[in-house]
């Protein structure tokens, strides 16, 4: 990428929602490092000499297979310069190829994705390791219909919990910031 900010959308939909194999599999190629790593909450590839095509690419494949009509919106592109690192706010709708499931169950996942960028010797960029960065429902809400729900109240109920115990521990001393 010779500009990261603007080729990203571009990458992301290349990779998501490529109308073959081939232009899914070019896409990566030209993108990737060949010793590319991937991390995501269900799954990794560690980077070794051709993980971009022998991890990387299948991990996308099974995506495409599972779900071949993914929507995928890319809202906010952040680049920091120094650390090469380009974050990226997207949106994704897994419509399962199963119709039966897709009738009652095609999750929308809100997630960031970090990209650790490498310049090359032609002077562009490309992505040398790729985490992305779900909050934990989002995470279950793919495996499970209504997890989401479920756990944002479970995690609202637990963040009640921690304003109680620190007005309790602030009402007899601790941690209490001073009067300003």
């Amino acid at each position: 990428m010779e500009n990261p900010r603007k080729e990203i959308t571009g990458v992301v939909k290349g990779l998501c929602s490529a109308k073959s194999a081939d232009q899914q599999r070019d896409t990566l190629q030209r993108y990737f490092v060949p010793d590319a790593s991937f991390d995501h909450p269900m799954c990794a590839v560690l980077s070794y000499p051709n993980s971009r095509d022998t991890g990387v690419l299948p991990i996308y494949q099974w995506l495409r297979i599972m779900f071949m009509d993914t929507l995928i919106e890319v809202h906010d592109i952040g680049l920091d310069a120094e650390t090469n690192v380009l974050f990226v706010n997207v949106t994704q709708t897994l419509r399962c190829n199963l119709s039966w499931i897709r009738r009652f169950w095609s999750p929308t996942v809100n997630l960031v994705v970090k990209l650790d960028l490498v310049k090359g010797k032609d002077d562009k960029y490309y992505i040398k390791r790729q985490v992305d960065l779900y909050p934990i429902q989002e995470v279950f809400s793919i495996l499970v219909p209504y997890a989401r729900q479920i756990i944002g109240l479970i995690k609202v109920f637990f963040g009640f919990m921690c304003l109680l115990y620190a007005v309790l521990f602030q009402s007899f001393g601790f941690w209490k910031p001073a009067k300003p």
